[in-house]
């Protein structure tokens, strides 16, 4: 064959495999709203400032009330800050929190002065080493499986609280392997990761939940002052889905009077009273399954929690139902739960007042939500993104939400390789629910 014709031939197979691939990127599936709402972001520039594969998955959010900015952080062999600009439309990111610290849960809070404080950990979205003998006995597998899980932590000093300064560090350019720009405020609780936070309502004070221990603790960040107010829980439970979870609530919301609430033991929902330093328990129950009907001792836990105007409380248990908490008055309202899965995996509260959340286990895919008392549950379907033949990508999971200054929700996803899913809300879903387009 001459050279002519090897051209050909080449020229013939290129041609096919762009083929070939433009026609496999047709089978993406959308979501079940206009799909131009949908998009994502890289998390930096492909090749240059983009954050590392193994260490991309984003596992927390938030929206600056004062620059308009979006914030994240992730979770994997290492941990990383970014932002996204509205100016610019893309995602900068802000450097590696300091070695050894593998992940940020949902830990992401504004002060009053406009830092960003960040509570770490080590890495909650892997999966844990569980023994492969154990002794025999009453409640064996459940207390082989807490050893299991301190196991992990024995070796670590602990989860840190650090303050990010946006105005003052922004602007740098931050390549791979360069450190953010942090200020330590020290470990609250050694030998736990940070698993959730709250600032108070005066942007002064940051409550938070250990892991595993669920030991409250406060931070106050004017000061620096850190003060452990004792086991949030007792009891032991392992509501799974993951079994190799101990159910530590992951979320708090502040109250209208300065109370700190959650879902404590046995699924009732208890606050920490700042004025009183004391702990409280209701009669309010959160929704989900319990140990009458399974034979370990199970409750679920808060997975998403948030303080409304009116007093109220919204939110999400462990096994993926949405209710309403109404404190002053010890009334709960259940609202049930938008698909059969449990979890719901991370939530906002829209600008226009539903309540939007990813939802889902581990083992499927994740789908988009939202719920408003006056409309009920509304299913976005599947996040995927179809621009072929320039890209495409279905996203399986996602673990972080906020809503921006505009409106916009964003989406983290927390998979290898992850990317920062944009939602833009305002048109209807489709016709009969589902995307015509999609394959069967």
């Amino acid at each position: 064959m001459n050279s002519r014709n090897l051209k050909l031939v080449l020229a013939a197979g290129v041609a096919v495999v762009a083929v070939a691939g433009s026609l496999f990127a047709q089978k993406c599936v959308n979501p079940h709203f206009d799909a131009q709402r949908l998009d994502f972001r890289d998390l930096g520039y492909p090749g240059a400032t983009e954050i590392a594969a193994d260490s991309s998955p984003v596992t927390a959010l938030m929206s600056h009330d004062g620059n308009g900015k979006v914030y994240g952080a992730t979770t994997g062999r290492s941990s990383h800050l970014f932002v996204w600009d509205y100016r610019v439309n893309k995602v900068f990111p802000l450097g590696a929190l300091p070695k050894g610290e593998k992940g940020v849960r949902n830990c992401m809070v504004q002060g009053e002065d406009g830092r960003i404080f960040i509570g770490s950990g080590l890495s909650e979205i892997e999966l844990l080493r569980l023994s492969r003998e154990m002794p025999e006995g009453r409640r064996a597998i459940e207390n082989q499986l807490w050893r299991d899980i301190k196991a992990k932590y024995k070796d670590y000093a602990g989860g840190h609280i650090y303050a990010y300064n946006p105005a003052k560090s922004d602007a740098a350019v931050y390549l791979p392997g360069t450190l953010a720009e942090l200020v330590d405020l020290g470990i609250p609780v050694p030998n736990n990761s940070v698993y959730s936070m709250v600032m108070d309502n005066a942007g002064a004070v940051i409550y938070g939940i250990s892991y595993p221990d669920a030991e409250l603790f406060s931070c106050n960040v004017i000061s620096g002052k850190i003060v452990r107010h004792g086991r949030w829980m007792e009891k032991l439970s392992y509501p799974g889905p993951e079994r190799s979870w101990r159910g530590v609530p992951r979320a708090l919301a502040v109250a209208s009077d300065g109370k700190v609430w959650t879902s404590g033991d046995d699924g009732l929902m208890r606050f920490f009273d700042p004025k009183t330093g004391k702990f409280g328990t209701s009669s309010m129950r959160i929704p989900g399954e319990y140990w009458e009907t399974q034979a370990c001792n199970a409750f679920p836990v808060i997975e998403q929690l948030f303080a409304k105007e009116d007093g109220s409380l919204i939110g999400a248990s462990s096994d993926g139902f949405i209710f309403s908490a109404y404190p002053n008055l010890g009334r709960l309202v259940n609202w049930g739960k938008p698909r059969v899965e449990r979890r719901v995996r991370a939530a906002t509260m829209g600008k226009d007042g539903r309540f939007y959340t990813i939802c889902g286990e581990k083992d499927n895919v994740c789908r988009l939500f939202s719920f408003r008392d006056d409309e009920g549950h509304v299913d976005y379907g599947v996040l995927g993104v179809d621009r072929s033949p320039y890209y495409a990508k279905i996203a399986y999971q996602f673990d972080a939400m906020a809503t921006a200054a505009d409106g916009s929700i964003f989406i983290g996803e927390s998979d290898r390789r992850a990317k920062l899913f944009i939602f833009i809300p305002g048109a209807p879903v489709m016709p009969g629910v589902l995307n015509p387009t999609n394959p069967r």
